[in-house]
């Protein structure tokens, strides 16, 4: 039978103390709402967002979920938040009704419930060793709110878990009786389970803790980075630790691929290499065999097989690193194509640059690439040599095999095979370094 979801995401979050609405801050790559919408559609069921406060934002991230939309026009209550979805859903079927600030909800947990669902309606509970500010559910009533429970039920540890499955009759007929509750005059969604509802218990805590804050969204998130750590590792990836590595959701891990300790992956990364220690990732593909070495920033890069990059190398946009070739430490990447076994090992900054098959470029060269106005191009020969301390200024090309000699700064072109050296003579006057110090010791009053 066909399953409809309706996702609470009305609320304002002031606790949260930040303008972004609360079921969108993020949590690995993914709004905090994003991560219970997937879990519903892993169970195929039509997706309901319910939404008020910062509506906007919140149809447009989720936009790439395609769910369907409810407005609550004035928020009172679950109870009223459900209400707004009742034209949307269909006349019978079974209809889950959770919160968008539980992200660590799972389709396993939510399919337990659809299963064992029998009647008009079932919740899930969980026990809570210290149940304060939860709804208790007491037998033969139904739900009690904290507020509303007597001595004796305060003491119940089932808890309301805020995860229901109604049948949409059930909810037709029902929601219209709802009456509101003082102070604010609410309708409670709670009203709806009573004596009759069942009632499945044994849920993990963990799975519905609700980030009101941003103390519990960092809980939230190290749950989340372990768990999916945990099922990439059980998948063939060699992760150092399960709680210093952060993945975002986006990101896809290949088996073999390994991760040292303190490595963020992010975006749209894939990985099938080798990542050492510290190192960010975003939009980067590293192919199998290759290698970055620790402390290293790539973003919207790619690595070829073979390639060796870091430590403490920076690729940006555009950085393509072909098969063997190697960036080395303090190097930036930008814009460019490393053909394979091109080297650049140190303090070098290559941007908007092709360097050829082999080439070597010197500790300390730059491709001088902006006028002030526009960017232009350098293309350096395969076999190439550029000696250290070059100043390539681009619009230039170096022929292969050429030799530029260190300390030049070159605007002209260099033919294939040609040496170009551009230095400035040196003039040396003897024995007379003592003589200029005693003049600036003078002057100085030293």
């Amino acid at each position: 039978m066909p399953l409809t979801a309706v996702v609470l995401a009305a609320g304002l979050g002031t606790r949260m103390r930040s303008p972004l609405a609360k079921v969108l801050h993020p949590l690995l790559g993914r709004p905090m709402v994003g991560w219970i919408v997937q879990a519903l559609q892993d169970l195929g069921a039509d997706v309901i967002v319910v939404v008020h406060h910062h509506e906007e934002a919140v149809r447009e991230a989720l936009a790439p979920w395609g769910v369907r939309f409810a407005r609550q026009e004035s928020p009172r209550g679950t109870g009223d938040a459900v209400g707004s979805a009742v034209s949307l859903l269909p006349a019978s079927g079974p209809v889950i009704v959770t919160a968008g600030d539980t992200p660590l909800l799972t389709a396993v947990s939510i399919r337990r419930l659809v299963d064992a669902h029998r009647g008009s309606c079932t919740v899930a509970a969980f026990k809570a060793p210290d149940p304060t500010g939860y709804g208790r559910m007491v037998p033969g009533v139904g739900i009690v709110e904290d507020a509303a429970c007597t001595p004796d039920q305060r003491r119940i540890q089932s808890v309301n878990s805020g995860l229901y499955l109604f049948d949409a009759a059930y909810l037709r007929a029902e929601l219209p009786g709802l009456r509101p509750h003082a102070p604010k005059d609410e309708l409670w969604l709670t009203d709806l389970v009573g004596p009759t509802s069942q009632v499945l218990a044994e849920f993990s805590p963990d799975e519905f803790l609700g980030v009101n804050d941003k103390a519990q969204l960092a809980e939230a998130r190290a749950i989340l980075r372990r768990r999916v750590n945990r099922a990439w590792a059980a998948a063939g990836v060699d992760f150092a630790e399960l709680d210093g590595i952060s993945v975002d959701a986006t990101v896809i891990l290949h088996p073999g691929a390994s991760l040292a300790s303190g490595v963020i992956v992010t975006g749209r990364s894939s990985v099938h290499g080798d990542v050492g220690p510290h190192c960010v990732l975003h939009d980067t593909v590293i192919h199998p065999g290759a290698r970055v070495n620790a402390g290293s920033v790539c973003d919207g890069a790619e690595v070829h097989a073979g390639a060796v990059v870091g430590p403490l190398a920076r690729l940006r946009p555009g950085a393509d690193i072909r098969a063997g070739a190697h960036v080395g430490n303090f190097c930036e990447v930008k814009n460019t194509i490393l053909h394979e076994g091109a080297k650049a090992n140190h303090l070098t900054y290559l941007g908007d640059a092709d360097i050829g098959a082999g080439a070597n470029i010197g500790a300390g060269t730059i491709t001088c690439n902006y006028d002030g106005v526009r960017k232009h191009r350098t293309t350096i020969g395969a076999g190439a040599f550029i000696g250290s301390n070059t100043a390539l200024v681009a619009p230039i090309t170096v022929g292969d095999g050429a030799i530029v000699g260190a300390g030049s700064t070159l605007t002209q072109d260099v033919p294939a095979d040609a040496i170009a050296v551009e230095r400035a003579p040196a003039k040396l006057t003897l024995a007379s370094a003592d003589r200029l110090r005693s003049v600036y010791r003078r002057r100085s009053g030293k």
